[in-house]
């Protein structure tokens, strides 16, 4: 059996929350003080495995493990192991990359080739503010590294009005210098961020038309079901945008998440998944029914469900 809903879009992809902790706190995501879920309520590596093979079989071809901060899961890299293991078509990663310099040959070893890079400032009194951390330049370092030792990264940035959208440029030559692909992603109506996004939420299209003031923009093509569409730039850089809130992709979206906790969701803008933890093969089954069932065709205006809860 397939995973295919009655607006017959296919789910291929699942992205896998290891935990919902992060070494950082950006500001568009969680508070200073969080509340985290009990690491005694995490899935065991066992359990991603169990979950994911079967997964496999409904076919899912695409996992990304995320988080919160996916790299502060102590068992990350055993977790890590037991999935390469499923021969999962293509295995990925999201971090914000302060901890990446520990695990290149973890992720070597599990053949993992992409890895998106959560960067939202190159400057490092504008990345303390938005994420009230000092590692700018541990992650710079780290990018560099992952690019001299082949990966394929693509940096994602959280545009935000009147703070960083002054960094536009600055990002595409910082792109050109390391031959990566750049993404800015609209602000989301998701937890923390609905109080930010009046004040600060800024188009992709805005961007676009300050981007070609200084370079012509080609269009490439992209898969269907990408959440991303992109450009090439004269200057040789792949720019990408992700505009979910001025130009949604919810009929075309072929993804489920999965949280740290074992519940799967239908949509990253669905306040409630299903647990999926302990349940038998014919109850899961049921339960892939049901959420096929819930996946929304059009767009919702807003989440209060925290973003860290269930990852990027």
């Amino acid at each position: 059996m397939k995973l295919v809903d009655h607006w017959q879009r296919q789910i291929r992809k699942l992205r896998v929350s290891l935990t919902d902790r992060c070494n950082l706190r950006c500001r568009y995501c969680m508070p200073l003080h969080p509340d985290f879920m009990d690491k005694h309520n995490y899935l065991t590596p066992d359990e991603y495995v169990d979950i994911i093979q079967e997964l496999l079989t409904y076919g899912i071809q695409e996992v990304r493990i995320t988080g919160g901060e996916p790299l502060v899961r102590p068992e990350f890299s055993e977790i890590m192991l037991k999935l390469s293991m499923l021969n999962i078509p293509q295995l990925s990663l999201t971090t914000n990359g302060i901890l990446l310099h520990q695990h290149w040959e973890i992720l070597k070893e599990c053949n993992v080739k992409k890895i998106n890079i959560s960067l939202d400032s190159l400057r490092p009194a504008n990345f303390a503010s938005i994420t009230y951390g000092n590692s700018l330049s541990r992650i710079l370092e780290n990018i560099s590294q992952a690019v001299a030792q082949g990966f394929d990264i693509k940096i994602n940035v959280v545009l935000l009005r009147g703070i960083n959208d002054c960094e536009l440029f600055d990002f595409i030559e910082y792109a050109q210098k390391l031959s990566v692909t750049v993404r800015f992603l609209e602000l989301m109506r998701i937890g923390y961020a609905n109080e930010l996004y009046h004040h600060h939420f800024i188009s992709a299209q805005e961007c676009i038309n300050q981007l070609q003031t200084r370079y012509k923009m080609n269009k490439i093509n992209s898969e269907s079901d990408s959440t991303a569409f992109y450009f090439q730039l004269d200057s040789g850089v792949k720019v990408g945008f992700i505009a979910s809130e001025s130009q949604p992709f919810c009929n075309r979206c072929s993804r489920w998440r999965l949280s740290a906790d074992g519940r799967l969701f239908a949509c990253l803008f669905t306040q409630e998944g299903i647990s999926i933890r302990n349940a038998s093969p014919e109850d899961r089954h049921y339960i892939y029914e049901q959420l096929l069932g819930m996946k929304p065709i059009q767009r919702s205006t807003h989440v209060l469900r925290p973003m860290y809860g269930i990852g990027g």
